[in-house]
């Protein structure tokens, strides 16, 4: 625990953010856990993943919080999933310490916070519940994860053909057109709840129809 501890400190010398980061920051730096906990819950719904690594590290040592395993890792996994790597030896280290049941409550509660931002269009949010559907649900949807993946490089979300075609490689040969198909019918029903800001392929593969898997 105290490398986690000492985490919080060595992302106060590298941080390059608003004052608000910077305040909660030197509350820990003072012992005022309990204030920046506040703060970095606040930066961290709204998007921030250092702040979401500060709070899963308050929550892991119980710090400001009463202590909590399960809502460390999912801050930790919020952090990792929005790009942050440093976040991967925290998430991963937590993320061993869970029942499959709490495996199966953050898969779900981190899905709820993903699905929305999925469906409005945010690519990266897509990438994110692919890896959550893929690799944090004890049992993994590996078609959906693929679906969402497809639709994301559809729109040219950089990465996405990338993690796409290394998901089609995880399914056996015979899966694989059943893979696309569905894929592309997800595509299409996601395109169909958009019908104000449609992108451009959505046009296209609807008058396609649909393909035989």
């Amino acid at each position: 625990m105290r490398a986690l501890w000492v985490g919080v400190a060595l992302l106060a010398v590298c941080a390059a953010h608003a004052d608000p980061l910077d305040t909660a920051l030197e509350d820990v730096a003072q012992g005022r856990h309990a204030a920046a906990a506040v703060t970095f819950h606040a930066l961290a719904d709204a998007g921030d993943s250092i702040a979401a690594h500060n709070l899963a590290v308050l929550f892991a040592l119980g710090k400001g919080v009463p202590q909590s395993h399960a809502e460390a890792s999912y801050w930790a996994l919020i952090a990792f999933l929005a790009g942050l790597e440093r976040a991967a030896t925290l998430s991963d280290a937590l993320l061993a310490e869970l029942s499959e049941m709490e495996r199966s409550i953050l898969a779900a509660r981190l899905e709820a916070r993903l699905i929305p931002q999925a469906e409005a269009g945010e690519g990266e949010a897509m990438l994110a519940l692919a890896v959550v559907l893929a690799l944090l649900r004890p049992v993994p949807d590996i078609l959906a994860a693929h679906a969402w993946q497809s639709i994301a490089a559809a729109i040219d979300t950089p990465g996405a053909a990338y993690a796409r075609d290394q998901t089609r490689r995880m399914l056996p040969a015979d899966a694989r057109p059943i893979a696309e198909a569905q894929a592309k019918a997800a595509f299409v029903a996601w395109c169909a709840g958009r019908p104000e800001d449609a992108p451009a392929p959505c046009m296209l593969v609807t008058a396609l129809g649909p393909t035989a898997p």
